[in-house]
């Protein structure tokens, strides 16, 4: 299955290079509310992690990126049944679009077998 992520350059290149980190992701949640509580989140579609990508809070004046998320199914339904990712709609946005939280505990699963590449695509034109 494929997923996206999009988010700041640093922080993009940080999960590329060397996967996800409870320590860091929780320091950059710490006073931003979430909507599923603290995790990673990944969209369905390329076209929604550019537009959260576009929100990062790193992103002022450095620019930001998706990345593309390769998970093995069965693994991803080993998560939801663990409790440690959850598929839900994303609220609060004007589109209707479909995302998965991921808690920090499935960190050291993602990072073992999941595939992070940077998006090929480009991002979408605003007009």
């Amino acid at each position: 299955m494929i997923l996206y992520h999009g988010t700041d350059i640093d922080s993009a290149l940080d999960i590329l290079n060397h996967g996800l980190d409870a320590a860091k992701l929780t320091a950059l949640q710490l006073d931003r509310p979430t909507q599923l509580g603290r995790g990673w989140y990944a969209a369905y579609e390329a076209e929604v992690a550019w537009f959260f990508a576009s929100l990062a809070p790193g992103n002022v004046g450095r620019g930001y990126a998706v990345i593309e998320i390769e998970i093995p199914e069965d693994m991803l339904n080993q998560l939801v049944a663990a409790r440690q990712a959850i598929r839900s709609a994303i609220v609060n946005v004007p589109f209707g679009a479909q995302q998965y939280w991921f808690d920090l505990r499935a960190f050291e699963v993602l990072n073992t077998h999941t595939t992070f590449r940077p998006y090929a695509g480009q991002e979408p034109s605003n007009g």
